[in-house]
């Protein structure tokens, strides 16, 4: 510090230079050596100073010491003695504060002064508690003037200033390094998932529009570079990618891979696969894409099957008039109850194609766990019989007109439990559509029971044995196992207008006895048959029964 610097004197290396540097390293190097120049003082160097103690660590240095290894004098201004921002000297200074003198001479290499300025916080390196100082040593004694201090000090806060905007460059650069590399993760995310949602829409065209298991597998051997097997849950082979043989179920190993096919909760089957090398998806999503499109593919097959077997067992149900235990336990595996009431239904969609009348009855079959099939070009329902019969036919003749655009006409049976009697009831509705189409009622939904007796009795012989059956059968069962007479005392007491009493003189028997055999048929038949119509239909089932009896 040998040459005395006069107040006023330009300042150099301002913080606005052009010449600043724009990294932390290059700017404390710069500070250092400016703020020997300005002082003229033989060495300078940055540190940080602990405000707690007389820690320092050296992070720039000029002049004979750049190596940082400083001989430091023994007193030097610690952190908490730099806090106000004004120079502080130790050492030999005159104007330094109190402190023990610094032994040496002046050609021994010891730092006799030190002068020492405040330059503010290195954020994100030193301790909350620690400044950065700006030193200049000299090897002997010196004094120091009012203007070299307002000089140091000028220049303290202007390399604070350039500091502090190196720091804040410095943390803006940062952030904005980690939203470059946000944004590239973020593009190869985007480029991943179009990858993968052209991959999905082009499996699900596959296993939807198309329906092809082959073409299926296929895509899904390039896609995943791996043999594909797609099989059912009972183990059936649907495709394969490759002719050679695949992993077998169950046993996968390092290069084979079996992936469950699942619809909701339920197994549909399994893909098989069996690999060349490690999957080039390793989280698996194009992976679990193919396998969900997979589950429609099986799905379609699954339903395909399921709805030919419910047709065939509707088709021998009606045609056979003693179904067997298989066919009864082939109605069990598919959800239908023959053992509870169920109702046969008939519809003659004329001029509708096959295909849209099997699809129709099928979904309006569904809606209750029944079955359809199309016969002899008629559509026949097989449906829970809870409901009235007559409503049964109503609803299913509406909608079915109102989807094909034209009249449907429909007949249902009477209701009814045993397989055993689901032909019977499908003659029964077929009759009644005939009788329907023949009085040009066609276009409504009747049962049986709306058009009585009529449809039986135009179906000739058979027909008339069948009345008498679901008319009298009970009463007529009885007096076959009991050697009973219920028939002839219904056929007294209608006979003599209703009169046990009457009746009872035409059998030539006690009144009491004609009155505890009728209350005998109205256990058999119910309690409604004295009402007009049901009492109409058993006069006319017990004279019929009584003419082919005779004949």
């Amino acid at each position: 510090m040998g040459g005395s610097t006069e107040q006023g004197a330009a300042v150099p290396g301002s913080a606005d230079d052009a010449g600043v540097p724009h990294d932390e390293g290059g700017l404390l190097r710069d500070i250092a050596r400016q703020g020997r120049r300005l002082l003229d003082a033989p060495a300078a160097f940055v540190a940080v100073v602990s405000e707690d103690g007389p820690t320092i660590t050296v992070r720039a240095a000029d002049g004979p010491h750049e190596d940082g290894r400083l001989d430091l004098p023994g007193h030097h201004p610690s952190g908490a003695a730099l806090l106000d921002g004004s120079p502080l000297w130790c050492g030999d200074a005159e104007s330094a504060p109190a402190a023990a003198p610094v032994s040496g001479s002046d050609d021994d290499g010891a730092l006799h002064a030190v002068v020492a300025v405040r330059l503010g916080h290195l954020r994100g390196y030193a301790p909350r508690r620690s400044v950065a100082a700006l030193y200049l040593a000299d090897r002997r004694p010196r004094t120091v003037t009012e203007g070299e201090r307002v000089q140091l000090t000028s220049f303290a806060r202007l390399a604070g200033a350039a500091m502090e905007k190196t720091q804040l460059l410095d943390v803006a650069i940062a952030r904005l390094y980690g939203l470059e590399q946000q944004s590239a993760r973020t593009a190869a995310d985007l480029d991943r998932m179009r990858a993968l949602r052209s991959a999905h829409y082009g499996f699900i065209d596959l296993a939807v529009a198309r329906g092809d298991a082959r073409a299926f597998v296929v895509e899904a051997d390039r896609r995943l570079g791996a043999s594909v097997r797609l099989c059912t849950d009972d183990g059936l082979v649907v495709a394969a990618s490759r002719s050679a043989a695949g992993p077998e179920p169950g046993v996968p190993d390092g290069r084979r891979m079996v992936v469950p096919v699942l619809a909701g909760d339920r197994r549909m089957g399994d893909l098989l696969l069996e690999m060349d090398s490690p999957l080039a998806d390793p989280d698996g999503q194009l992976l679990l894409l193919i396998a969900q499109a997979a589950a429609v593919i099986l799905r379609q097959l699954d339903d395909s099957r399921e709805s030919q077997a419910r047709r065939a067992l509707l088709n021998e149900l009606i045609t056979t008039p003693q179904p067997t235990g298989t066919l009864v336990e082939r109605a069990r595996r598919l959800g239908v109850r023959l053992d509870r009431p169920h109702v046969v239904v008939v519809l003659r969609p004329d001029g509708v194609s096959p295909h849209w009348a099997s699809m129709w009855s099928a979904a309006f079959a569904a809606r209750g766990d029944g079955l359809s099939a199309l016969h002899d070009d008629d559509i026949v329902l097989l449906l829970p019989g809870e409901a009235d019969p007559a409503e049964i036919a109503r609803t299913a003749a509406e909608e079915s007109g109102a989807l094909f655009g034209r009249p449907v006409t429909a007949a249902a049976s009477d209701s009814g439990s045993g397989p055993e009697r689901v032909a019977v009831r499908y003659r029964q509705a077929l009759r009644c559509l005939d009788v329907m189409i023949s009085m040009e009622l066609a276009g409504r939904g009747v049962s049986v029971r709306e058009l009585g007796f009529l449809p039986m009795l135009l179906a000739g012989r058979e027909g008339i044995d069948q009345f008498i059956d679901a008319t009298l059968q009970p009463v007529l069962d009885y007096d076959r196992h009991r050697d009973g007479d219920l028939a002839r005392t219904l056929d007294a007491y209608f006979e003599a207008g209703r009169s046990p009493t009457n009746a009872a003189e035409l059998l030539h028997m006690h009144p009491n006895t004609v009155t505890r055999r009728l209350d005998r048929v109205k256990r058999l038949l119910g309690p409604t048959w004295q009402l007009p119509a049901r009492a109409l239909e058993i006069q006319l089932a017990l004279r019929l029964h009584r003419l082919l009896t005779e004949l």
